[in-house]
């Protein structure tokens, strides 16, 4: 596992070493492929579109497949909602046509899985969450709106992640992207930070994710990432 650098491993986020952090070297803690994946999560949540056109350019360069790129937008709605989600469809549509155009052949890679008929969709939701997790998690747990946690378990956790496509880790490093660009959803952030280190994903590339996130979308909302992670990995 790569070390945490600069003012991670320092422990002095929020005072000034925090000028001399070096973000370049942060970021690649990612693969350039990576680095691409999570600019293109990070300009969608935020929908800057001529960020996004560039992101899921620099990402097909990259050897994303086209339905990888639609199935991270797809996730997208759960975190932003519809109205970002259906920009970055649009732009996606237009950057793959554009491509074609101009006679690059982006592969469209494989096609999502079917829930087969029957199938108890909370239960399958709560043991995808539970893998993440690490453990098994209680049943239909009080909620002060109790369809929050059924939508969650059967829509989120059964209908998106059952599809396939990118991987338990591909989705996490998605959703982190996704919520350190918004930069004010901290109690989601830590969640997800932590289940993107469960399913593998190590703290240094979320450093990464961070630091691509303070190019494309802002210093705030980097700095913030990396004093939500330092959270997550003091605990």
């Amino acid at each position: 596992m790569k070390k945490l650098i600069g003012v991670m491993a320092a422990g002095v986020i929020g005072s000034g070493a925090l000028h001399a952090y070096n973000w370049k070297q942060a970021a690649n803690n990612l693969t350039p492929k990576e680095q691409a994946f999570a600019a293109a999560a990070a300009t969608a949540a935020v929908g800057n579109l001529p960020k996004l056109t560039a992101a899921f350019n620099r990402a097909l360069d990259e050897g994303w497949t086209v339905n990888e790129l639609k199935e991270m937008v797809l996730q997208l709605y759960a975190y932003t909602g519809f109205p970002r989600c259906l920009n970055a469809s649009a732009t996606l549509e237009q950057v793959v046509k554009a491509r074609a155009a101009q006679g690059k052949q982006d592969v469209p890679g494989q096609t999502p899985a079917q829930i087969p008929a029957g199938t108890d969709k909370y239960e399958l939701g709560r043991q995808n969450l539970a893998r993440l997790i690490g453990q098994d998690i209680p049943s239909r747990p009080a909620a002060f709106i109790q369809d929050t946690d059924t939508f969650l378990k059967e829509h989120l956790f059964a209908d998106i992640f059952a599809r396939g496509i990118l991987t338990d880790e591909q989705r996490e490093m998605a959703t982190v992207s996704f919520l350190t660009a918004l930069g004010n959803v901290n109690s989601q952030q830590r969640s997800h930070m932590g289940l993107a280190i469960n399913v593998g994903v190590t703290p240094a590339q979320i450093e990464g994710i961070c630091a691509v996130v303070k190019q494309e979308v802002g210093r705030r909302e980097g700095v913030n990432g990396l004093a939500v992670l330092k959270e997550v990995t003091n605990k």
